[in-house]
C-alpha cells in the first residue's frame, strides 16, 4: 500500500508495458464485437510529470522522453499509436501528464466495448474516479484485485484482456501470488487473454517465476523481457517484462520487431537484451532472442 507509481511514471519499463498494452488492444479491436477491459491494479490513471515527486527522480527521461525524441524512421506502428496517445493526453489535460494503463485503454476503446479498474490505495482510487468515471463505459473498484478479479469474470461480452500489474512491494522473489491469482482466473475465464507485467531485478527470481508459471497447466503463455542493463546487474531495476495468456495471432512476431526497435532507444548498454519466448503451447517456436551485443556501437 505504500508503493506511488508517481515516482515512476514514463520510465522505460511503462513505454514498454504501454507499447506492448497497445498491441493487445489493437487486435481486440480488430472484431466489431465488444470486449472487456480488466485493469486490476489501476493506479490513478493519469499521472503530472511536471509533479515533485516525478521532477525528484526524472526516471520519465529514460523512457517517454527517448521514445519522443527517437527518429520515426522504420518505427513500429505500436510505437507510434502510443506517440500519438500521449501526444492526445497532454493535449487534453494541458500539461505535461502522463497516461496510464486506463487511460490508454479507454482512449483505444470503442462505444461498444467496457473497461473495469480495480485500484485499492484510497488515494489513487479517489484520483481515478476523479479523471475517469465521466466515461460512461467504465466501472471503478476500489477493491483488492486477489479476491476482486475472480468476483468480476468472466465479464458478459465473453472476450477481453486482463492486466495484472501490481506493485510488487510485498511479493516475494518468484512472485507467488501473481501466479496463484493468474492460475484462478484462468480457471474460471480460460478464453481470456491475461497480460501480467513484472519486473526484472534478479534474474535467478525470473526462472523460478517461469517454472511457477510453467507448473500452472496454462496451455498457452508468452514471455516478453527488454532489459536496459545486464540481467543480473545488483543495483536496482534492470529489465521489464509481461507475460501474456492467449496471446493473439502473430503477436508474438510484432513483439518480437518492436521490442528490438525499443531496445535500440531506451538503452545504449553493450550488455542489454531482450527476448520473445513461448513459455507454455507453441512447443515447435524456437525463442526469439537478440543477442546483447546485436546494437552495440
Amino acid at each position: 500500500m505504500n508503493y506511488r507509481h508517481h515516482f515512476h511514471a514514463g520510465n522505460f519499463a511503462d513505454v514498454v508495458k504501454h507499447v506492448l498494452l497497445l498491441g493487445l488492444l489493437e487486435s481486440l479491436c480488430r472484431k466489431d464485437t465488444p470486449f472487456c477491459y480488466i485493469d486490476t491494479h489501476a493506479g490513478c490513471g493519469l499521472y503530472d510529470l511536471g509533479a515533485s515527486e516525478a521532477q525528484r527522480t526524472l526516471e520519465f527521461k529514460s523512457g517517454l522522453a527517448r521514445v519522443k525524441t527517437a527518429s520515426t524512421d522504420n518505427m513500429p506502428g505500436w510505437v507510434s499509436q502510443y506517440q500519438k496517445a500521449v501526444a492526445a493526453m497532454q493535449v487534453e489535460r494541458s500539461g505535461f501528464f502522463y497516461p496510464g494503463s486506463p487511460w490508454l485503454a479507454l482512449h483505444t476503446m470503442r462505444p461498444q466495448d467496457r473497461a473495469l479498474l480495480m485500484e485499492l490505495h484510497p488515494e489513487d482510487a479517489g484520483t481515478l474516479k476523479k479523471y475517469l468515471s465521466r466515461h460512461e463505459n467504465v466501472s471503478i473498484h476500489a477493491r483488492d484485485a486477489y479476491e476482486g478479479l475472480t468476483a468480476l469474470i468472466p465479464p458478459k461480452e465473453k472476450r477481453g484482456l486482463v492486466l495484472i500489474d501490481p506493485p510488487y512491494e510485498e511479493e516475494r522473489d518468484d512472485y507467488a501470488p501473481v501466479v496463484e491469482l493468474l492460475q484462478k482466473a484462468h480457471a474460471k475465464w480460460p478464453t481470456g487473454m491475461y497480460a501480467v507485467w513484472f519486473p526484472i531485478k534478479d534474474h535467478h527470481a525470473i526462472t523460478r517465476f517461469y517454472r511457477r508459471l510453467r507448473n500452472t497447466g496454462i496451455p498457452k503463455m508468452l514471455t516478453t523481457e527488454l532489459c536496459v542493463l545486464p540481467a543480473d546487474n545488483q543495483l536496482g531495476l534492470n529489465g521489464t517484462g509481461m507475460i501474456i495468456v492467449n496471446p493473439p495471432w502473430k503477436f508474438s512476431d510484432t513483439a518480437f520487431t518492436t521490442l528490438q526497435w525499443l531496445k535500440k532507444v531506451l538503452t545504449d548498454h553493450p550488455q542489454s537484451s531482450m527476448k520473445v519466448e513461448w513459455l507454455t503451447g507453441e512447443a515447435d517456436a524456437a525463442p526469439k532472442k537478440m543477442p546483447v551485443d546485436k546494437f552495440a556501437e
